[in-house]
């Protein structure tokens, strides 16, 4: 089986418009990799990432925080204190990641 690639072009700031092809394009990528966090190091993309060393932290501040924040989930619930804790670290996250790149994070309600 061919392993997946997976090229996310995170400095998006500078440009004026982005097209609803880049968002669909970068939501799908994220959700394999969300996808490939939970099904195991076997079915992992390959993952290229561009943009600035302060875009790509935020980008894998926030996936770890998305991640964390499922599990938590998954565990407690959703009225659980720890729950609650990390949904509030995510939300920070997900503002610095868009601070930095431009780009909606998908997965934000």
């Amino acid at each position: 089986m061919d392993q997946k690639k997976i090229h996310i072009k995170l400095n998006h700031k500078n440009k004026i418009t982005l097209t609803e092809n880049a968002y669909t394009d970068f939501s799908n990528q994220v959700y394999i990799l969300m996808k490939s966090l939970y099904a195991g190091p076997s079915l992992s993309p390959s993952l290229s990432l561009g943009g600035t060393e302060s875009q790509i932290m935020a980008f894998m501040t926030a996936l770890q925080g998305e991640k964390r924040y499922m599990d938590s989930y998954l565990k407690h619930g959703l009225d659980n204190a720890s729950t609650m804790t990390s949904k509030y670290d995510l939300d920070r996250a997900v503002l610095q990641f868009e601070g930095e790149t431009g780009l909606r994070w998908p997965f934000k309600n």
